[in-house]
């Protein structure tokens, strides 16, 4: 995998070079007539100016609090990223980017709780979950392309952002993930066809780009369902990710599929359609329908079952429903999922956030199975939707916590609420995002549960101030 990454970092660099030098001899032929007296290093410059130059500041403050007898944990940072977009020569482009964060102040980040000997789980996520101790040196390179982009045809090769209802950015950290491989888009009028390959990925809690096999088990593993200590970080063996997505829209109505094939570990398929109809008054009626299916492939990822990452034969599948209205500048949704029971769903944590039909910050449904969720959603749009304000509420029914073959954390059912805030700046200040987020889950369980289930994920609320802006 090393030889791998050798290869690719040296093609890609012979391939930008190249580009770099198409560029430069593009330029000399345009401008030869005019600048016969100026040098190909200034034609060559002239033409780079022509790109596009990103700048990111970014200030999160994060504060979990949690029941009386845990640990509460709080963090700010700040970090500034600079990227450049070259201009397109024979539809051809180049960019990259890099991210450097500051970690100001912390309260409890690396200490373990008394009570439970766990440690932080929401905070350490906006810095370097590998290195939790590391306070100065966090940069790292982000994206590092060639693309083309022609007509009805797009395509990215190298380090690059990559938008899915599974694998994506999960941005709801300091970075986000992005992935290194090769993504190619094909629109032909109402209809986009999705294909890439990933080799490499970096997770948003992380500074390092990790091959596909050895990113699984970045953050917490869980319980392995054959009962076993051992877990399958640093033991899967996988060439890469495959994703085929086909999407269409056409008034009102939104079809979308998806199919993941991680090699040598599991395949799943999802499909969703959504749409909206009108009714009195300029409102609209909301509907929607998810499903996905998942089976194990080649072991799991690991021929000896207790460190492999799904079981062999392991399959499953669910089914979420969407209905609501759409009046004016408000939205108001009621939300269902619910999976088999006949295994778990599975999809790692490092590589996204699912967008289920009730997903709602700060929880997941990865790793279980047998889940019945029910949740409404609403959302105001104020001062020429400058502001908009989200408000959610679910109830989550899980499997027995004792239940390792389907609860792989341990979550009992609990309920959830979630509030944003998000107001977008204008005119001198465009650019500019300030979020207020907060986050509460309460346990729903007659018996007491042990704290180490407890901690920072029942009975527990989570404030996030951010300020985002860029120019």
């Amino acid at each position: 995998m090393e030889k791998f990454a050798l290869a690719f970092k040296a093609t890609a660099s012979l391939l930008i070079l190249l580009l770099l030098g198409g560029i430069a001899a593009y330029s000399q032929h345009q401008e030869k007539n005019t600048h016969d007296s100026t040098s190909n290093e200034m034609l060559f410059g002239d033409k780079l100016k022509t790109g596009t130059f990103e700048f990111h500041l970014r200030s999160y403050f994060m504060h979990t609090e949690n029941q009386a007898d845990l640990l509460d944990y709080s963090t700010w940072g700040t970090g500034a990223g600079l990227g450049y977009f070259s201009p397109r020569w024979k539809g051809l482009g180049i960019g990259f980017s890099g991210f450097f964060v500051f970690r100001h102040f912390e309260t409890n980040l690396t200490r373990v709780d008394p009570a439970t000997g766990l440690r932080n789980r929401y905070e350490l996520t906006l810095y370097d979950v590998n290195h939790p101790d590391n306070r100065h040196d966090m940069d790292r390179l982000e994206e590092f392309f060639i693309s083309f982009e022609k007509e009805k045809v797009s395509a990215w090769f190298g380090r690059h952002h990559f938008e899915s209802p599974l694998l994506n950015a999960s941005d709801n950290r300091m970075r986000p993930n992005l992935f290194s491989g090769l993504s190619v888009d094909y629109r032909p009028g109402k209809v986009r066809l999705t294909g890439a390959w990933f080799t490499h990925l970096i997770s948003r809690g992380s500074l390092e780009w990790l091959s596909v096999e050895e990113s699984v088990g970045l953050y917490d593993t869980g319980r392995n369902p054959t009962g076993s200590d051992e877990d399958y970080h640093h033991h899967l063996g996988s060439k890469g990710i495959g994703v085929v997505g086909l999407e269409y829209e056409k008034e009102g109505l939104q079809l979308k599929s998806w199919t993941y094939l991680a090699e040598g570990i599991f395949a799943t398929s999802f499909a969703e359609a959504t749409g909206n109809s009108s009714i009195k008054n300029g409102s609209r009626f909301l509907y929607g329908i998810q499903g996905f299916y998942q089976s194990s492939v080649g072991g799991g990822g690991n021929p000896e079952v207790f460190r492999a990452y799904t079981l062999p034969g392991e399959k499953t599948f669910g089914g979420g429903l969407r209905t609501g209205i759409h009046f004016g500048q408000s939205e108001l949704t009621l939300n269902y999922l619910g999976i088999s029971d006949t295994g778990r769903f599975l999809f790692p944590r490092e590589w996204g956030r699912e967008k289920f039909f009730v997903s709602m910050p700060r929880e997941r449904f990865e790793g279980m199975g047998g889940v019945h969720a029910l949740g409404i959603l609403y959302d105001q749009t104020f001062i020429h939707e400058k502001m908009k304000i989200s408000l959610g509420v679910s109830h989550v029914q899980t499997p027995d916590l004792e239940n390792i073959e389907l609860n792989k954390y341990g979550l009992p059912n609990y309920y959830h609420f979630t509030g944003l805030i998000d107001y977008r700046f204008s005119g001198l200040f465009k650019g500019l995002d300030l979020q207020f987020l907060v986050a509460n889950k309460k346990e729903d369980r007659d018996r007491k549960i042990p704290l180490e289930y407890v901690i920072n994920r029942l009975n527990m609320t989570n404030y996030n101030l951010i300020l985002d802006y860029r120019f």
